[in-house]
């Protein structure tokens, strides 16, 4: 396993669908010459009934595509969610659907109060 500076520069190759798996995947991507290891984060200390979330696999960048053909044939893995770039139009635009809404449910409950 790669010491901490390290980890820092690692990306996600795959997700892992629990624990057990995540660590037979690190396994075959060591076997195979690539360092990698699981990451659980915050869902590991808060989950609850098991691995809801799965693990992260993560590898260096220059091992990245090895490491997901590799993984490609492991059953349950699946490739990294897909990154969408922060769109404040977006955001903007949700707080004002919720704001509407918040104000028509107040109209809604004067009317019904009265």
């Amino acid at each position: 396993m790669p010491d901490k500076n390290d980890q820092k520069h690692y990306v996600r190759a795959a997700y892992a669908p629990d624990g057990p798996s995540a660590v037979s995947m690190t396994a075959l991507l060591e076997e195979h010459g690539i360092d990698a290891f699981r990451k659980g984060g915050v869902k590991d200390i808060y989950k609850i009934g098991g691995d809801v979330f799965g693990e992260e696999i993560m590898v260096a960048p220059d091992n990245l595509q090895k490491a997901q053909e590799l993984l490609q044939q492991y059953p349950g893995s699946r490739p990294p969610a897909p990154t969408t770039p922060f769109s404040w139009k977006k955001t903007i635009l949700a707080l004002l659907a919720a704001l509407v809404l918040f104000i028509v449910l107040l109209f809604l409950r004067g009317r019904l109060m009265a």
